[in-house]
């Protein structure tokens, strides 16, 4: 036991010491080689000492990786456009020559790579990043440059944790010694200050490999799920409702289609019933969900409008999905986010923008594409299991605008299906705890029958909706109910006399 424990003392000691000498090891940067995503091999150019300004310009590193590789298609791109911003910046400004901006424009090249280096490579690619960053800390610190301090997002404070970027030494060496979450977390930081300063941020390098660090398969990496929650959230307010987001839907094989992989995860965030009322208890406000729910209903008509219709197979690990199947999850998503929020107590304020935000969704999505169905009414009555908040979210649609006359497979309306639902718990209907139901019911066919619905409208079988209640409507708790069925029924037998 003794030996053994000696063992690993040494081996935890041996480890130490090779961290240490890195540190303390001469600054060039050395060559390196990483795999990708993909498994191909990734050569990455190197450095000699960089003693002076234009030694610092990295023109060897000026792509941390090569355009042979996956990884490539989403780095190269972003490193021309960040010369070309540059450019347009100080044409755009004027900026007359200046050692003191030529420094700080080769500080961020060499942050710039140190941030590629750390997201797209393994341990030894990572620690070439950490030489770049440390190169940069030690020139801001030799010609008195401070970094600019970027005012966060409240998504991105619980994205990231509270964390912010080192600006010393002494933090950059801390960093050293932590886990790889901590690193790329840094990375983002310094490539969003950058491409901020750039003007291109938001862009398909940062978001991709914000994924790829802080979301991709949060469950198998046990990532906490209020966390992967924050960073969907976060991710979903980059994406925004911009031409960005446009070309990220149209785009999708360029950056592995981040955006609908990000909707998967955080659809996943929520698949637990149980476990999201204790773990994302701190995170789970009306306000991020409905932050979350916009995103939806503007990812939606995006990828009705735009994204490639056929499945996509990039390789054996990576098949993008198909419209039709985006659009069905899309769909999915959005009514768990629903039942969420109707869930929450809140007040006329947040239910009226709740509101106007499904009469928008309604009006843009499920009116003018008709071809879309079946509509979200429709689905919540197909999943209806009797509870007072889906009766509330059936009326909350309907006041919203949802065409009560959709149709499934089988000609049935949103009002067939809740009535045949209803008939199947007759034998219950003289229990005293079912009173609250009948009730909600009710409430819910009067809203039905005041509106725009037909009912005279009848399935494959020939039967309206209120038929499907009629036998023994008599025994049923609301006396109400009872009246509107009976009115019905009356009113159609004289139709048929005057016939």
């Amino acid at each position: 036991m003794g030996s053994k424990r000696n063992r690993g003392t040494e081996e935890h000691n041996a480890s130490k010491k090779m961290k240490m000498d890195f540190l303390q090891e001469d600054e060039s940067l050395v060559p390196v080689k990483l795999n990708d995503s993909c498994g191909h091999e990734v050569r990455l150019k190197a450095t000699g000492n960089l003693s002076s300004c234009q030694q610092h310009r990295c023109a060897e590193t000026h792509s941390p990786i090569e355009d042979r590789s996956a990884e490539s298609d989403i780095i190269f791109p972003l490193y021309q456009s960040f010369r070309l911003m540059k450019t347009n910046e100080k044409t755009k400004n004027s900026t007359p020559p200046n050692e003191d901006i030529d420094t700080e424009e080769a500080i961020e090249e060499l942050e710039w790579n140190g941030a590629g280096f750390v997201f797209c490579g393994n341990l030894a690619a990572q620690e070439h990043g950490w030489r770049f960053w440390k190169k940069a800390i030690k020139l801001r610190e030799r010609n008195h440059i401070p970094k600019a301090i970027l005012i966060q997002s409240e998504s991105e404070k619980m994205a990231c944790s509270n964390t912010s970027e080192f600006q010393s030494m002494e933090a950059l060496e801390m960093l050293f010694w932590q886990s790889r979450r901590h690193w790329c977390m840094q990375a983002y930081l310094i490539a969003r200050r950058i491409s901020k300063k750039c003007d291109c941020f938001p862009n398909r390098f940062v978001v991709y490999h914000l994924f790829k660090s802080a979301l991709q398969r949060w469950e198998k990496r046990k990532i906490p799920r209020h966390r992967a929650f924050t960073t969907s959230l976060h991710l979903f307010e980059l994406f925004g409702e911009t031409e960005f987001l446009d070309t990220l839907v149209r785009n999708e094989t360029k950056s592995e289609d981040v955006v609908h992989s990000t909707f998967t995860e955080f659809f996943n965030t929520l698949r637990d019933p149980q476990r999201i009322k204790t773990e994302l208890a701190t995170v789970l406000t009306y306000d991020n969900l409905m932050t979350c729910l916009v995103f939806s209903f503007v990812y939606q008509v995006k990828v009705h409008d735009g994204a490639p219709i056929d499945q996509i197979i990039l390789n054996p690990n990576l098949v993008i999905k198909s419209k039709a199947e985006k659009l069905e999850e899309i769909s999915q998503l959005i009514l768990v986010i629903l039942k969420l929020m109707v869930s929450m107590p809140v007040s006329e304020a947040e239910s009226e923008r709740l509101k106007s935000q499904l009469e928008m969704y309604i009006n843009i999505f499920e009116l003018k594409r008709a071809n879309v169905k079946p509509n979200l009414l429709l689905r919540v009555c197909t999943s209806h299991q009797g509870t007072p908040n889906e009766f509330k979210l059936i009326k909350l649609l309907l006041k919203a605008g949802a065409d009560p006359n959709a149709l499934d497979n089988h000609r049935r309306s949103p009002l067939h299906i809740l009535t045949m639902k209803e008939q199947a718990y007759s034998h219950m209907w003289r229990s005293n705890s079912y009173l609250t139901r009948a009730q909600d019911f009710t409430s819910v066919v009067g809203a039905f029958l005041d509106g725009t619905f037909k009912d005279t409208q009848v399935d494959v079988y020939g039967k309206t909706a209120l038929e499907y209640i009629n036998i023994p409507i008599t025994k049923y708790p609301n006396t109400k109910l009872c009246r509107m069925v009976g009115n019905f029924f009356f009113t159609r037998y004289l139709d048929s006399l005057r016939k």
